[in-house]
């Protein structure tokens, strides 16, 4: 739905602006702005460059794969491909394929809208051989990203991430790790998970999950209808520490019948998953110690004793980064001019959801109308024209990608929406096949 405070100007007669715009990432804050946009000026020239050969983004690579009611966004930005007028020039990386000056010089307005792609680290020592390994890392393989960024062994295969894991972090992001690794196989019924994946990663469901939060029940950052999809899993015992008496609202209530669970008493069922969710307890050190990686905690509250967590694999969901600074496709500071907006997580940091993205979006396009129609920024650069010679032949079309996603839903397993093609070449190839006909 549009705000019609944003959108219920345009006639050509009365709004003659016909602005060249590039977004710079499809995700839904990309898609957002765009959107509105093209709803704000009919005869917009409106460009999204993504780097990958299919859109979207967040929705696509980041919403947890068996949350499909939450991707299920991705509708309305298809609708506006095909049906209105703005270009998806998919396969196309603004800094490695185009010079971002040579962009920001061809359009009359450029918003960034990349987000945050790379984990933030914890920011404590941590010795060599320790094996940890980003959330967000872990939840875009297992929603079928085209890169393998998790470690692998000698044949390719990746390495299992063990029985005993440990998660750093409170906020949806963990929730979406514990809840997906702590799932059986009918849990992923109408999902896109990466099957292949999850079984290589998690040959048997974890023995052990101890989550760490920094912070008390009452400062978590989770949302309590994503914890309730963990407390309801049948295959889970749960167990809380640093939960207190004083402690209240909707997610110590939550969690308050498990702050004394018989899963803490010896003889629990091997057979399911213990998850442990330890309130105010603060990393301090990352080592290793008899082949397992161990990190070294301690309580914030109370006695401050410490506590240890000795586990295989370590994952660490405590937020995200724009990259690191050598990577030319990263947007840096120099990224930037009078015609130059961020918008969504490279604006305001990584918070937020979906929806809050939209209103963020509303936010820049309301700055961006303003400016335009006040002659602010000056108007009339070529737009896409300007650089479709230099990129035209490796730009996957709007077209093109649809090929890859019916590509991907003949390949389904009967109980899953979608299969994704996980090669980069692969994708390619499929989107740009010669069309055949059946006559």
């Amino acid at each position: 739905m549009y705000d019609p405070n944003l959108v219920a100007a345009p006639a050509s007669a009365s709004n003659p602006l016909r602005p060249a715009i590039a977004v710079v990432g499809s995700g839904p804050s990309g898609c957002y702005v765009a959107q509105f946009l093209a709803k704000q000026w009919a005869d917009a020239d409106i460009t999204i460059f993504e780097s990958l050969p299919a859109p979207y983004g967040l929705i696509r690579y980041g919403v947890a794969a068996d949350h499909q009611g939450a991707k299920g966004v991705a509708r309305q930005f298809d609708r506006m491909f095909t049906k209105g007028s703005v270009r998806f020039a998919g396969n196309v990386s603004v800094g490695r394929d185009i010079d971002f000056d040579l962009l920001a010089g061809s359009f009359d307005i450029v918003v960034l809208a990349t987000g945050l792609p790379e984990d933030r680290p914890l920011g404590i020592p941590q010795e060599p051989g320790t094996r940890v390994i980003g959330a967000g890392a872990l939840l875009r393989a297992l929603n079928g990203f085209p890169s393998k960024t998790l470690p692998q062994d000698a044949t390719g295969r990746h390495i299992p991430l063990g029985r005993r894991l440990a998660v750093v972090g409170m906020g949806n992001v963990a929730v979406d790790v514990i809840r997906l690794l702590s799932k059986d196989r009918d849990g992923f019924v109408g999902s896109d998970i990466d099957d292949e994946l999850l079984r290589e990663l998690r040959p048997a469901a974890p023995e052990t999950i101890d989550v760490i939060s920094r912070s008390a029940v009452t400062d978590a950052k989770c949302d309590t209808a994503m914890l309730r999809e963990v407390v309801s899993l049948s295959n889970i015992d749960l167990e809380v520490t640093g939960l207190h008496e004083h402690d209240s609202g909707p997610t110590a209530d939550l969690l308050r019948p498990f702050a004394c669970s018989p899963a803490a008493a010896p003889g629990f069922d091997t057979h399911r998953t213990r998850v442990r969710l330890h309130f105010g307890a603060v990393p301090e050190l990352i080592e290793n110690s008899d082949g397992c990686t161990l990190l070294r905690a301690r309580n914030r509250y109370g006695d401050h004793r410490p506590v240890d967590f000795a586990v295989d694999t370590l994952i660490t969901a405590v937020g995200f980064t724009c990259g690191p600074s050598d990577d030319r496709c990263c947007p840096s500071q120099a990224w930037a001019g009078a015609h130059v907006y961020r918008v969504g997580w490279l604006s305001r940091g990584a918070k937020g959801t979906i929806p809050e993205n939209r209103k963020d979006a509303q936010r820049i396009v309301g700055e961006i109308v303003k400016d335009a129609e006040s002659r602010r920024i000056p108007l009339g650069r070529p737009g896409f024209r300007a650089v479709e010679a230099l990129v035209g032949d490796r730009v996957v079309s709007f077209a093109d990608w649809q090929r890859i996603e019916a590509y991907e839903r003949r390949s389904a397993h009967p109980d899953r929406c979608r299969r994704k093609v996980v090669d980069l070449d692969k994708m390619i190839e499929i989107a740009t096949a010669p069309v055949t006909s059946n006559l």
